[in-house]
């Protein structure tokens, strides 16, 4: 058996799940949970494959599609109430949409059981996510360089620079907005903000959300973040920052 967290769920012909795991062995993977309702010892499967719970898995099968052999609980699963939900939900749905099957990455799957931990204890969850977002970008390889530009020179912190998806930070253009320019001294604190656990202000915060939002955007290819649109149908009910 290895260590998993399920990601995702969905019912499957009559009685079975399809669930999205990420593994500890064998990175993301799709399996078949029969028998999901079938009592056993401890529980259900059912009450096992929850999003967020930590479990021991045995899978079987050579196909792209997997099914459990089986499974038991290997902690208690994170509970994340109110907001915090969409922030776990984001993550799932992140590593679902980028992370390519039968990939084993123990850095991504250390830190995303980390992440969710702290994104349970602590009121401010918005760098946990950039920064999970950032060491995922570095594990495909897709990494964003904060300290050069896109002809490998040392940023200068007296010059403005725009990001661009394909290529990372180049001089800025003319018509380049406002909101898109960051300045060479901001690019600076940036890349020491990611080296350490300085903290950086609301409004390099919102721009370097904008970067990553840019980014992804890019590697998901046209495909759309369903989380956002549970999180805009909540807005309707309350006050959530946007992911």
């Amino acid at each position: 058996m290895q260590p998993a967290w399920v990601l995702s769920r969905q019912s499957y012909r009559d009685s079975s799940f399809l669930v999205q795991f990420i593994t500890a062995n064998e990175g993301r993977l799709s399996a078949i949970v029969k028998g999901a309702h079938r009592k056993q010892r401890g529980g259900t499967l059912a009450s096992l494959m929850q999003p967020f719970s930590p479990v021991l898995v045995s899978l079987g099968g050579k196909s792209e599609l997997r099914y459990l052999r089986g499974a038991e609980s290997a902690g208690i699963a994170i509970s994340l109430p109110g907001e915090k939900l969409f922030t776990g939900l984001y993550l799932n749905e992140l590593l679902t949409l980028l992370l390519p099957k039968f990939d084993p990455s123990p850095t991504v799957f250390a830190a995303y059981g980390a992440s969710l931990a702290r994104i349970a204890d602590e009121d401010d969850t918005e760098l946990i996510l950039r920064r999970f977002e950032l060491l995922l970008f570095d594990e495909l390889g897709y990494q964003i360089q904060w300290h050069c530009d896109h002809d490998q020179n040392p940023i200068d912190p007296a010059i403005n620079y725009v990001f661009q998806s394909d290529k990372g930070f180049v001089r800025r253009s003319v018509d380049a907005t406002d909101l898109s320019v960051l300045t060479g001294q901001e690019l600076l604190v940036l890349y020491s903000w990611q080296q350490s656990e300085r903290m950086i202000d609301p409004p390099l915060r919102h721009k370097l959300k904008l970067v990553m939002r840019q980014a992804i955007e890019y590697r998901l290819g046209g495909r759309a973040l369903r989380v956002r649109d549970a999180v805009n149908q909540w807005r309707q009910v309350g006050n959530i920052e946007e992911r």
